[in-house]
């Protein structure tokens, strides 16, 4: 009905409209106005876009993908070594006991233990753009908001790296295939890492060589990314790791702040809108219906994993129980990145129970619905949301903004 260059306009302006009616007429999050659009132009709604012009839009979701991973990455602080490794291990602590609870759901629910790893990996990652996004709109800033993206980072990579490892034990196949599967998933992580580290050099280099221009560096990490996500597929390894990596290191190794990262929230917001707009379209709201209770047992024990995890392991993250309770709610949102991750295993692997792929399809739904809302109270609870939603546009800018305004008067 449309082509490519039709879709991706439409998925702009109609996204834009959505989420200005949202964040302004309801005071929700942007990204939920964008998700909502795409419902209603896609296999929910008109059927105006299809699965296969989503297909036909692949370089440009790789590369949204590739820019959101990076700048999830690039949000990461860099702290003392000794403040990391507690990070990193209350991280790691965090995505196991949720990781647990989704593990026993899914087992209740009688699916297979391959099954059920896989599934909780999947589950487990927090959406980066969702996080990137709904921060940008209320204007996070802090100390809290920066562990924010730390945690979705750390669940992120813990997330990427068990569902590669389970994926070969989705085949009912002799262990020794098995192991080969794992022994190949392996080197795909360790070509990963190459690649991911690689790109950081190439923007290190590039940023110290071009000074502090943006129109310059943004083209040096465009290109880095594109030449990245086109490597991971020449390759056949996940384009989500060393986009990951790739941000965390170029913002730890930058020392002397020399990097003029994009930020996609504020420089290239086209890319959040165009991509949470596909996101909604290539979603069934008649698989929701279908498996609603499967979908709901998987946000309970998700949620329950979640806040039990932070709650463990305030301590370490220096939280009290009620910044504890916020940041376990910041980690809500489901990462659409699910849903690459389960196509390829759809592709790969036949062998994935149908009644598993509605549950998870559904379960993704719910939280690109309720996800950003979760992550907006979140920040609000943190007290660091500089820009609040309000049905006033005048009140709905930076704190700071209004101040000088209030001087020139």
């Amino acid at each position: 009905m449309f082509n490519s260059v039709q879709i991706l306009g439409m998925a702009l302006l109609g996204g834009l409209a959505a989420g200005e009616l949202a964040r302004r007429g309801l005071r929700l999050p942007r990204t939920t106005g964008y998700v909502v659009f795409g419902l209603l132009v896609g296999q929910s709604g008109l059927g105006w876009i299809a699965p296969y012009d989503i297909e036909s839009n692949q370089l440009f979701i790789d590369l949204a993908l590739g820019l959101i991973l990076f700048e999830l990455g690039h949000q990461v602080p860099p702290v003392a070594a000794s403040e990391g490794l507690s990070r990193l291990r209350a991280g790691v602590l965090i995505s196991l006991t949720t990781g647990s609870a989704i593990v026993l759901a899914i087992l209740a629910l009688d699916f297979s233990a391959s099954s059920a790893v896989f599934a909780a990996a999947l589950c487990l990652a927090t959406s980066p753009a969702i996080t990137i996004a709904t921060c940008g709109d209320v204007g996070a800033r802090g100390d809290k908001t920066d562990l924010l993206f730390t945690m979705v980072a750390i669940n992120g990579c813990v997330a990427f790296v068990t569902a590669t490892w389970s994926m070969p034990f989705l085949v009912e196949d002799a262990a020794i295939s098995n192991l080969a599967g794992v022994w190949t998933a392996t080197r795909g992580l360790a070509a990963a890492v190459v690649l991911g580290g690689s790109c950081s050099g190439l923007v290190l280099i590039g940023a110290r060589l071009l000074g502090r221009r943006p129109e310059h560096q943004h083209l040096l990490i465009l290109g880095s990314i594109l030449l990245s996500v086109g490597t991971a597929i020449h390759l056949e390894i996940s384009v989500l790791l060393p986009m990951l990596l790739f941000g965390c290191l170029t913002r730890a190794l930058d020392r002397k702040q020399q990097v003029v990262a994009i930020r996609i929230a504020r420089d290239a917001r086209i890319f959040l809108v165009v991509t949470f707009v596909l996101a909604g379209a290539v979603l069934d709201v008649g698989v929701l219906m279908g498996h609603w209770l499967e979908a709901l047992v998987l946000v309970i024990a998700r949620a329950a994993g979640q806040v039990a995890g932070v709650l463990w392991n305030r301590h370490c993250l220096r939280l009290n129980t009620e910044s504890a309770v916020y940041l376990s709610l910041g980690l809500q949102p489901m990462s659409s990145v699910a849903l690459v991750l389960l196509a390829n295993v759809q592709t790969l692997y036949a062998g994935l129970e149908p009644r598993l792929t509605g549950a998870l399809l559904a379960t993704i739904l719910l939280m690109q619905l309720f996800g950003p809302l979760a992550t907006q109270t979140a920040i609000k609870g943190f007290g660091e949301a500089t820009r609040l939603p309000s049905l006033d546009p005048a009140v709905d800018q930076p704190a700071a903004k209004r101040s000088s305004c209030g001087a020139d008067r």
